[in-house]
Order: C-alpha cells, then sequence, then structure tokens
C-alpha cells in the first residue's frame, strides 16, 4: 500500500490536477485505491502539490464541522 500512495503522489506531482474538485474549496481529491482519498493542494505559482490527507473512504470526509 505504501508503495501505491508514493506512486500516487508522485503522479500528482507531474500531473496536480489529475484528481477531481475536492468537498473542501480549495482542495483536490486523487482516488489511488477504491479505499482510499488523498486530500492535496495544488500551489499553482510555484508548482507544488501539498498532501492534507490520506482519509479511507468509509470515514466522514470532510469531518464534521469543516464543511
Amino acid at each position: 500500500m505504501d508503495e501505491l500512495f508514493s506512486e500516487a503522489a508522485a503522479k500528482l506531482g507531474d500531473f496536480p490536477m489529475l484528481g477531481r474538485m475536492g468537498k473542501i474549496p480549495g482542495t483536490r481529491e486523487f482516488i489511488p485505491h477504491e479505499s482510499y482519498r488523498l486530500v492535496y493542494e495544488v500551489d499553482e505559482p510555484a508548482n507544488t502539490v501539498w498532501v492534507m490527507a490520506l482519509v479511507h473512504t468509509a470515514r466522514q470526509w470532510p469531518p464534521a464541522g469543516e464543511d
């Protein structure tokens, strides 16, 4: 699983807009595995991807009170 998530993060480094718009404004979400959601932000001027969370799809996202 670690390798899968590392590969997903590397892919986002090359193609930051690959994921869909996130449920939290300003974020994007990529599904590297059917049971996991990788939540990230793209800093476009710096061309940097910031991974914010790796969340199991069975968990509530966004957490209560943060939507």
